[in-house]
């Protein structure tokens, strides 16, 4: 009996052959990439820099339109966009056992050891390539605290300011746009091409999809591949978004950004 919450028949959702499979992770290839190095140098600045908030709108519609192409999948299958009916479809669920506890657990730990150590190569990578001066988040650039990397912005008391990027840009549009759109929606589908090892796909489809930022490619190869197994084989949509909530150091930026809005920091 498989305990995990995904469905072991391919016929039970509808599934993509190879085509459409390449072609829905190559669009927010694209799409960002219009977005990122189409759009973004418009809005450069006399100072080389780019302001925050338009990064922000820039991560809004990036992620976004991946949440929104999740809906729609989800739409065509037949679903009501409610909770209550698409709570089965996407794995909102806790693992059921013992046995897939210690495998979420196994996996978050290897995952996130592998996705540190891979960050070393962050840095050789960006140095051989070309990355724009005014790109957000530079890797070669130093940011020791919260106010170095959004120096444009006044945090002390600004609500506004916190509840955008903390919660409509990481948790609503990162978090619930990406882990919709690759786990949720596109994964199960895989299944008839890919068999049991459609996370496997999934995961490193998801980390390929990144190539708008590739120096960070290789450290994002784990983190995939770990947000499809918990998502998969262990069946929990919830500990994927967790697991990618704390793997992006959300956490650790909601504290500084917090902090910074209380005055402290």
């Amino acid at each position: 009996m498989n305990n995990s919450f995904e469905k072991n028949n391919p016929n039970e959702v509808p599934q993509y052959n190879l085509g459409q499979i390449f072609l829905l992770f190559t669009w927010p290839i694209l799409w960002f990439m219009l977005l990122i190095y189409g759009i973004g140098p418009l809005f450069v600045q006399a100072d080389g820099t780019v302001s925050t908030w338009v990064v922000i709108i820039i991560s809004i519609l990036g992620n976004g339109v991946e949440l929104v192409a999740a809906l729609v999948i989800f739409k065509k299958e037949g679903y009501k966009l409610t909770f209550s009916s698409l709570k089965e479809r996407i794995h909102w669920r806790w693992p059921k056992n013992w046995k897939l506890w210690l495998a979420f657990i196994g996996m978050f730990v290897v995952a996130f050891v592998l996705s540190s150590v891979l960050s070393s190569t962050v840095e050789p990578i960006a140095e051989i390539s070309n990355i724009p001066d005014w790109m957000p988040g530079h890797p070669l650039k130093e940011v020791n605290s919260i106010q170095d990397a959004y120096p444009d912005i006044n945090f002390k008391g600004n609500i506004l300011f916190f509840i955008v990027q903390n919660f409509i840009v990481v948790i609503v549009c990162n978090m619930f746009g990406e882990e919709l759109y690759y786990r949720a929606a596109l994964q199960p589908k895989m299944r008839g091409v890919f068999g049991k090892w459609n996370w496997v796909a999934a995961g490193l489809g998801f980390a390929l999809k990144h190539l708008y930022f590739w120096w960070r490619i290789p450290m994002l190869i784990p983190a995939g591949l770990g947000f499809a197994f918990i998502f998969g084989p262990v069946g929990s949509l919830p500990l994927s978004i967790i697991s990618h909530w704390i793997g992006n150091m959300a956490p650790m930026n909601l504290y500084f950004n917090f902090m910074a809005l209380i005055g402290i920091g």
